[in-house]
């Protein structure tokens, strides 16, 4: 653990969010969702620095675009509880029903059940912080949600059968 300042919290945990006040560090609109507040923890020219986002869309991003980042750890709100969770270890809910601030359609929570829950409710994959980072980097718009042949969402294709039409000579 990194020592903290007197009255700050430790400098390699979540960092503080004041809701109405903190601003995104990708497109610099004012955090006001808790559901969605998502950290990055990087290696500043003073020690670490968290980097505070209103959406997985801009954390993927702000990661995307400073590839010199030194990333120590990652840190996002459960949706449901709205505590800080470490986003490795999230199950990822991603439904076009979610509307996170940056449309990113993503939502982290610390449980399976949490997420099997919130996906009766909205549709959508469960997926893992992998598989929805991959996503996320592919950008804002309909590709989002699409899954890739990497998701582990992704159902295997069935066997060729020897007795399907579009596969005889004729």
């Amino acid at each position: 653990m990194i020592p903290a300042g007197c009255g700050e919290q430790a400098a390699d945990g979540p960092p503080t969010v004041r809701l109405g006040d903190s601003l995104c560090a990708e497109c610099n609109m004012i955090i006001s969702d808790d559901r969605f507040v998502t950290s990055t923890l990087v290696d500043g020219p003073r020690g670490p620095e968290s980097r505070l986002f209103d959406d997985y869309i801009c954390q993927a991003n702000y990661e995307s675009k400073h590839t010199d980042l030194r990333v120590f750890a990652r840190w996002s709100h459960d949706y449901a509880t709205r505590e800080w969770i470490d986003t490795a270890e999230a199950f990822f809910v991603m439904s076009v029903e979610l509307r996170a601030p940056m449309a990113s359609h993503a939502a982290a929570l610390q449980t399976l059940d949490a997420a099997e829950h919130l996906q009766a409710t909205l549709g959508g994959d469960i997926v893992s912080f992998e598989t929805a980072w991959d996503r996320l980097q592919r950008g804002v718009g309909p590709s989002l949600l699409e899954p890739t042949p990497s998701d582990s969402t992704t159902p295997p294709a069935p066997p060729a059968s020897a007795s399907d039409p579009s596969e005889s000579g004729s």
